[in-house]
């Protein structure tokens, strides 16, 4: 039996007329070179660095958290409280702030932001305000610079501080040609407070 072809596209098999499917075709593009699809739910590389580089930030600041003290005598320098935040604050309390100041005044504690800038190291920026002790004048803010470094097992810090103060009216961060009413520097080693475990469990805690 013959098979005849329609003008149609339609053929007879066997006494049955079949017609070819418009909907079905088949590519000759292997299927490893056709585009691919992104999911949303996939990270792409970029993302996925991003991520991993705030969770490494994010892990050194709660390494170095903590409480730190610098105790010497009066004629040695000056003692300091330094407590450092994971997320990037720091503040210090110091002996001279409450009797002999830079700039022959009192201060208030130091607030301000750290950044890691290397592996064991911090840099930080802080601010205070100034005053007169006779009088309670207000003199001025002070901006100082810390560089820090942790030691191997972040249990002690080094630092170096360099501020200046200016006077009122004057923004520490862009002082523009104006110039410090006094300046200041600083350097000091302090150790991390602990708690006491043996107190504790002698304590039945």
């Amino acid at each position: 039996m013959r098979i005849k072809t329609l003008s149609v596209g339609a053929v007879f098999l066997f006494g049955m007329v079949v017609f070819p499917s418009l909907g079905f075709s088949i590519s000759s593009e292997p299927q490893s070179k056709k585009t691919k699809q992104s999911s949303p739910f996939v990270k792409k590389p970029a993302v996925l660095a991003e991520g991993k580089g705030k969770d490494a930030v994010k892990s050194f600041g709660v390494r170095i958290a903590g409480t730190y003290i610098v105790t010497r005598e009066s004629d040695a320098g000056t003692s300091r409280i330094l407590t450092i935040f994971a997320d990037g604050n720091l503040s210090s309390i110091q002996s001279i702030q409450f009797n002999a100041g830079a700039g022959g005044g009192g201060f208030s504690n130091q607030q301000g932001v750290w950044k890691r800038v290397g592996p064991r190291d911090v840099r930080a920026m802080v601010f205070d305000l100034s005053y007169d002790f006779q009088t309670g004048d207000f003199l001025g803010m002070a901006v100082a610079g810390y560089d820090l470094q942790f030691d191997k097992t972040f249990q002690t810090v080094t630092g170096t501080a360099e501020g200046k103060i200016f006077s009122p009216g004057v923004d520490p961060m862009n002082p523009g040609d104006a110039e410090p009413i006094d300046e200041f520097s600083d350097t000091f080693e302090a150790q991390r407070v602990i708690v006491d475990k043996s107190a504790t469990e002698e304590d039945g805690q």
